[in-house]
């Protein structure tokens, strides 16, 4: 997790979301996988995804003290499913994050999600980026893995994004001192699973941080 401390990024939290990434622009590499059925991490929201999709029961699937607010929809047809995130880079409120589930897998977490006609079982980011892939094709999407273990591969990119002025005075108030770097630090990153040589699990998440 891209940090520069824990207590430099409760402030951003409280400045809220939109400060964090409103002007965010993901790394070119990934640029093509952080928007899913028309929600992009770091600009929609939760509650625009149940304005869209309907109602989901909130959910945190982590014990961690900052595991993420979860909601969840199963395939119109099928039992493939989507997840969306918002953690703490996004306020608890904005989406930081995604996962697609195969139907081959059952989480407990994620048993009961609504149904919902919008989800399909071939659903994919803009960039292609979807279950059933093979590996092959995977490493060829998003080129070399940064760690793989077995059958998980984690691939991930750093970025820059400089700070608009209204940012910066934001985050002056916070610290009560002008911003010596104005730039927020960005960590884009893609855990997939696969199982019998095709993907059956992806989680993309974009994290904010100063």
């Amino acid at each position: 997790m891209l940090l520069k401390s824990i207590s430099a990024s409760f402030p951003l939290l409280i400045l809220g979301a939109s400060l964090a990434s409103a002007q965010s622009q993901p790394a070119p590499s990934t640029a093509g996988h952080l928007e899913i059925l028309g929600f992009t991490l770091g600009r929609s929201t939760l509650a625009e995804v149940e304005a869209k999709l309907g109602k989901s029961a909130a959910r945190k699937c982590s014990h961690e003290e900052e595991a993420s607010k979860e909601v969840c929809y199963l395939a119109g047809k099928g039992q493939t499913r989507v997840v969306f995130e918002a953690g703490f880079s996004g306020g608890w409120m904005e989406l930081d994050g995604y996962k697609l589930i195969a139907a081959s897998l059952q989480p407990p977490c994620y048993r009961q999600c609504p149904r919902v006609a919008q989800v399909t079982s071939d659903v994919q980011t803009q960039g292609g980026l979807k279950l059933g892939m093979t590996r092959e094709q995977l490493i060829a999407l998003l080129g070399p893995p940064k760690e793989t273990r077995g059958d998980q591969l984690r691939f991930q990119w750093q970025s820059r994004q400089a700070m608009t002025k209204e940012q910066q005075e934001a985050e002056g108030k916070t610290f009560k001192s002008p911003v010596p770097d104005a730039y927020y630090d960005v960590q884009d990153t893609i855990e997939v699973m696969v199982s019998d040589s095709k993907v059956v699990e992806v989680a993309v998440r974009h994290i904010v941080t100063y």
